[in-house]
């Protein structure tokens, strides 16, 4: 008798939360003194920014009796208050006072997340053991350059896990069927030596804005992708992604166009990559993340970056030998 298996819908499981670095907030948002709620890997967080300007990542909720710091918490120096009872944390996470108690209990600590402020952004490390970074963010030098123009910023929820996002990169075969290219763009993957970074090199020459692409992904969360018109015009767009659950990520985009095309064609260049994301919102919403999909010949790209991907995510034998 033939058994009906349950609909995947309600059935699949998305994988765990990479390791790599992830955006949780831009620079210029968070000002000093500021204490904002953030929700990333299925946790809720506190941000806040120090009076001496650093910014601190920590988990939100308060070991005494639980208050959510992010939740009218308070900046007091070099720490945070915490709104229910004035217990106060340092930077490191070890509670520093208690206002009527001269004794603080050893287990009166938070944990503090690896922070780095670059790019005009504010990355978080994650590591499922919490173990420190394994590499460092890329520069992004044309942000500073005179020759590119002021960044322009979007950002996007997305019901969808930061790796089918990220598949994206690496599947030129979706710009013909879901972006109405006139055919599928002729496309090469490659992995640098130290088979961490991939690129993706792509000529879209018949696309409606003829371009040569290249896709730089050093992780499942960040990406850069240069679009190349002819000579001096050029498009940068940086990627970086924050994984609020496993079924749910923002994905943070800034965009700059070399100062040759910026009248001539920047706005529509930097538009028609913003609107491009509405054709694939309805995929990704409404797609099953299949863990052991089937490809064919001509899925090559998409299998080498399956095979990748995987270095990012910790093997139950890895999980052994740190146990």
């Amino acid at each position: 008798m033939t058994i009906v298996d349950a609909c995947e819908s309600r059935t699949n499981t998305t994988p765990e939360f990479p390791m790599g670095w992830f955006s949780v907030s831009r620079s210029q948002e968070l000002l000093v003194g500021e204490v904002q709620q953030v929700q990333a890997f299925d946790r809720e967080l506190v941000l806040y920014r120090t009076r001496s300007g650093e910014a601190v990542l920590q988990d939100a909720y308060c070991p005494h009796l639980g208050a959510n710091l992010g939740v009218d918490g308070r900046v007091v120096g070099e720490s945070i208050r915490c709104p229910f009872h004035g217990w106060r944390f340092g930077k490191e996470g070890k509670c520093e006072e208690i206002p009527y108690c001269e004794e603080i209990p050893e287990r009166a600590c938070i944990r503090t997340w690896h922070v780095q402020e670059k790019n005009g952004e504010i990355y978080v490390w994650f590591h499922p053991e919490n173990t420190g970074p394994r590499w460092q963010l890329p520069d992004l030098p044309e942000l500073d350059d005179p020759n590119w123009t002021s960044p322009r910023y979007a950002e996007f929820l997305v019901p969808a896990h930061v790796q089918d996002i990220a598949e994206n990169s690496c599947d030129p075969v979706h710009f013909q069927y879901v972006h109405r290219q006139p055919d599928v763009p002729p496309s090469q993957v490659t992995i640098e030596d130290n088979g961490r970074i991939l690129h993706l090199h792509s000529d879209a020459s018949k696309a409606e804005i003829p371009s040569q692409l290249h896709a730089t992904v050093y992780s499942p969360g960040f990406a850069i992708v240069r679009n190349t018109y002819g000579p001096g015009a050029e498009m940068v767009m940086y990627n970086s992604a924050q994984p609020i659950s496993r079924h749910e990520t923002k994905m943070r985009w800034t965009l700059t166009v070399r100062r040759e095309i910026e009248d001539l064609a920047g706005d529509d260049v930097m538009k028609g990559i913003i609107d491009g994301l509405s054709d694939d919102y309805p995929i990704w919403a409404n797609k099953v993340h299949k863990r052991r999909p089937v490809f064919c010949k001509g899925d090559e790209t998409l299998v080498l970056f399956r095979q990748w991907v995987r270095q990012f995510y910790l093997t139950e034998n890895d999980r052994r030998e740190t146990a």
